[in-house]
C-alpha cells in the first residue's frame, strides 16, 4: 500500500468512527425507547391479568400493603441516606406478579418522555428507567406522602432518561401510571441540594407530593437536581 492510499485508508476510518459517534446516541435513545415501550406492554398487561383474575384479590393485596407501608413512613419515620443512590426496595413486586419489580410508569409530556418506575436505586434497575427510593412514599397518591424518583442523565448507554429535566418549569404536568390510576402532578419548584441533604425529599405534612431527583450538572454527580411536583387539591378527591 502507497502512502497515498494508507492515507485514503486512515481518512476512511475516520470518517466512518465520525459519523458511528454521532449516530451513536440516536441510536441508543431509539434502543431505549423501544424497550420502555416493551416493559410498559408488559406492565399494562400484568395489570390487566391481575385485574381479571380471581376476583383482583393480589392487586387488593398490594394496595393494602402499599397503604401499610406509606403509613408506616409517617409514623416511624424515614431512614434516608443520599437522595439517589439508594438500593433498597420497598417491596418486591414479584410476589404480586410483576416479575420486573416494575410498579408503574412515569410520563413527562413537556420532555416526550415515558419511563418505567422500579423498586429500589440498583444500578440493574437505573439502566432500565427511573426507580423509585425506598423509605419514601410509593405513589399512590395521598395526604403527607412525598414519592421520590430518580433517573440518571443520558449517561453512556442509559438514553436520555432525566438527562433534559432541566428545561421543566413551575406548571409543567408529570403523571405516574400505577396498577390502579394515571395521577398528575403539576411542577411546583426546582432547586439543587449536596447529595447527602435527605431533609430536601422528606414527606411534607399534608402534601401529596412527587418529586423527581438526577444529577447535576451534566456529566457530573456533585449535586442532586430536584424537582418538586403536587397535586392539586381536586385531584385527592
Amino acid at each position: 500500500m502507497n502512502i497515498k492510499r494508507l492515507f485514503n485508508f486512515i481518512g476512511i476510518i475516520f470518517i466512518l468512527g465520525g459519523a458511528a459517534f454521532l449516530m451513536a446516541p440516536t441510536a441508543i435513545n431509539s434502543y431505549s425507547a423501544a424497550r420502555t415501550d416493551q416493559l410498559i406492554a408488559d406492565f399494562n398487561s400484568a395489570v390487566e391479568r391481575e385485574t381479571s383474575a380471581g376476583g383482583n384479590g393480589i392487586l387488593d393485596k398490594l394496595k393494602a400493603d402499599i397503604a401499610d407501608y406509606n403509613t408506616a413512613l409517617i409514623t416511624n419515620g424515614q431512614d434516608i441516606k443520599d437522595p439517589f443512590f439508594y438500593e433498597g426496595e420497598s417491596l418486591d413486586l414479584t410476589r404480586y406478579g410483576f416479575e420486573d419489580n416494575m410498579f408503574g410508569y412515569i410520563e413527562i409530556p413537556k420532555l416526550k418522555l415515558s419511563l418505567g418506575i422500579f423498586m429500589g436505586a440498583a444500578e440493574e434497575n437505573m439502566t432500565k428507567g427511573a426507580v423509585h427510593l425506598d423509605k419514601t412514599s410509593i405513589p399512590v397518591g395521598g395526604e403527607s406522602t412525598n414519592s421520590v424518583i430518580a433517573a440518571h442523565r443520558g449517561a453512556g448507554r442509559y438514553g436520555d432518561m432525566f438527562r433534559n429535566i432541566q428545561r421543566l418549569e413551575a406548571g409543567d404536568s408529570v403523571f405516574i401510571v400505577n396498577p390502579w390510576e394515571r395521577l398528575e402532578y403539576r411542577v411546583t419548584e426546582i432547586f439543587t441540594i449536596e447529595p447527602d441533604d435527605i431533609n430536601k425529599i422528606l414527606i411534607q405534612e399534608g402534601k401529596d407530593m412527587l418529586t423527581l431527583v438526577s444529577c447535576h450538572p451534566y456529566g457530573s454527580s456533585r449535586y442532586r437536581y430536584i424537582v418538586y411536583c403536587e397535586r392539586e387539591a381536586d385531584a385527592n378527591e
